[in-house]
């Protein structure tokens, strides 16, 4: 099952170490479309030590559990919403960077109800992590995000039009999935930072989506190469206990 989560603990669930959290929030965020998992979902998650990973989805977090028993689950949700009227939910964290850590990185997965009928379209749902720049603009369907660290190598913000690919079975409630990814940006030892995760509908609120979002962690080489990479696709659980 899926619980619900505040700020604070998802942050938790990602892996932030607590003693480097100075703030978290949902930034008005609905509620519903937030959570952590303690159990195996998704093929890979949880990634991190703990045994628990985040999601944030364009519709009820909880339903990433359900079997997927329909194709085209959709939740519209209160609270927040992009440019254009649509489901937006945030989770945005500030830290406190360690003084010998030079790259963050974590892991993460976007999960779609959208494969495979709007693979290709204008209007899907996307995914991004932006480093200390909170401006999320959504107008006419394209979405401007300052600063977005989870990219695939042409550009393009994590979703279902994704360059790593999208495809089921998924493990989920959701048809089709990206690989597990891998994120990671440089940062400036012993400064404050603030890391905003995003997952937005476009075009209208059906066809949920969602992201799983774990194993934060410092990285302490200075050598560290920013950017997403994604692991091989393997239909096992992949946890780190």
């Amino acid at each position: 099952t899926i619980s619900p989560a505040t700020a604070t603990q998802l942050a938790a669930a990602l892996g932030v170490p607590p003693g480097d959290l100075l703030a978290a929030d949902l930034l008005g965020s609905d509620a519903a479309g937030v959570g952590l998992s303690n159990a195996d979902l998704g093929n890979w998650f949880p990634t991190g030590g703990d045994g628990s990973f985040a999601l944030l989805a364009t519709g009820a977090a909880a339903d990433a559990a359900l079997p997927n028993a329909e194709g085209n689950r959709s939740t519209a949700l209160g609270g927040l919403n992009n440019d254009d009227g649509w489901d937006l939910v945030r989770l945005h964290l500030q830290l406190a960077v360690p003084a010998d850590a030079h790259c963050l990185s974590f892991d993460h997965a976007f999960y779609s109800e959208e494969y495979p009928e709007y693979v290709g379209s204008e209007f899907v749902d996307s995914f991004a992590a932006q480093l200390d720049d909170a401006t999320f603009i959504v107008a006419g369907g394209v979405i401007t995000a300052p600063h977005n660290i989870a990219l695939d190598a042409l550009g393009h913000l994590i979703s279902s039009n994704t360059a790593f690919g999208i495809s089921g079975p998924t493990a989920t409630t959701y048809d089709g999935a990206t690989p597990r990814l891998h994120t990671t940006a440089a940062v400036t030892p012993s400064a404050t930072l603030d890391l905003y995760f995003s997952i937005t509908d476009l075009g209208d609120s059906n066809f949920d989506s969602a992201v799983f979002l774990d194993n934060f962690r410092w990285l302490t080489d200075s050598a560290c190469t920013p950017g997403t990479t994604a692991s091989a696709r393997l239909f096992l659980p992949l946890v780190v206990r």
